[in-house]
């Protein structure tokens, strides 16, 4: 009886703690030599089948700290850096969109891996995107979190933070209360231990106590708007079962927290990006029944943090269904 009861309160615990963690030693950090590049990874280990977690640009797999603890039980979980990011270091050829898929390649190469589910966050939504055409014997199916936009007007970014913080400096170093500030105001509110470690992993501290980013490798940011301008990160054919979980409407929502008068000044750029995100989800759609697209409304860029129980259940079930 008392078994059974402690059985019940551990189930109802774990239904509602935010960052419930499938054990309390939390992912290991690995290298794998891969091409050119000695690649850092995460290991959260679990069973079944490989799940490869992908970050944001160079961001680290850190940032899924939320999400990978609620699938352990069913996939083996890993997260990787990009070439050029953090502890992965300089590479000697280059850091553009084909090479960093070749390292995701390279990667199930050094672990003896066949095949593996791929989930991509953003930019690396695209990126996991046209590593399914490019090498589709090596990818069972992929997930996209909030992938990553098109047709945002450059000076939309410019003005939003301009009305989030009226008087920046950019040469003020960042504390983490700044970071988490400014964050919060973006992503409506999303916070987590997950993303303090992130940012944590990339960035240094000062001998003032603030803290700046870790540069990229030089030649990494030029690579990537080349890619962009190119479209390699927009490609909307998809052969693979996909899932395409994005958040609904999400600059409306920023837009509409902020105060009036920037408010009535961008909410016009907002709806337009809305209606961009539209056409651009049903460009995926439109590959045939073996895409899904899974719209949450009030969710952030980072759903996998704010909605990580309600992400991890869509996962799990598109994931099972189209089990091949």
């Amino acid at each position: 009886m008392l078994l059974k009861m402690f059985a019940i309160l551990l189930a109802a615990f774990l239904a509602t703690s935010p960052n419930a963690q499938s054990n309390g030693d939390g992912p290991r950090l690995e290298f794998a030599e891969v091409g050119t590049v000695r690649m850092p990874y995460l290991d959260w280990g679990g069973s079944g089948e490989p799940l490869v977690l992908v970050p944001a640009r160079c961001e680290t797999p850190y940032v899924f700290g939320d999400l990978a603890p609620l699938l352990v039980h069913r996939f083996r979980v890993f997260g990787v850096w990009a070439r050029g990011c953090a502890a992965s270091g300089p590479a000697s050829d280059g850091y553009d969109l084909d090479r960093q898929i070749q390292d995701l390649v390279a990667f199930l190469d050094r672990l003896k891996i066949k095949s593996a589910i791929f989930a991509g966050h953003s930019a690396s939504g695209g990126k996991v995107v046209r590593l399914a055409r490019l090498f589709p014997m090596r990818v069972a199916r992929i997930v996209t979190f909030d992938i990553i936009y098109t047709n945002v007007p450059d000076r939309y970014v410019a003005e939003f933070q301009a009305a989030v913080a009226p008087n920046p400096s950019a040469a003020a170093p960042q504390s983490l209360e700044s970071h988490r500030r400014d964050f919060e105001v973006w992503e409506l509110g999303a916070w987590s231990s997950a993303l303090e470690r992130d940012f944590s992993e990339r960035t240094e501290r000062l001998p003032d106590g603030t803290t700046k980013f870790r540069p990229q490798a030089p030649g990494w940011q030029s690579a990537f708007i080349a890619d962009i301008k190119a479209g390699r990160y927009h490609e909307t054919t998809v052969g693979v079962p996909a899932l395409f979980l994005v958040a609904q409407d999400l600059d409306i929502e920023r837009v509409k927290r902020l105060p009036e008068r920037p408010q009535r000044e961008l909410l016009p750029m907002a709806e337009s990006i809305s209606r961009a995100r539209s056409d651009q989800l049903a460009s995926y759609q439109s590959n045939g029944s073996h895409v899904r697209v899974v719209p949450l409304a009030g969710a952030s860029h980072y759903l996998f943090v704010d909605r990580a129980r309600e992400v991890a259940k869509r996962m799990l079930a598109f994931l099972e269904e189209t089990r091949r």
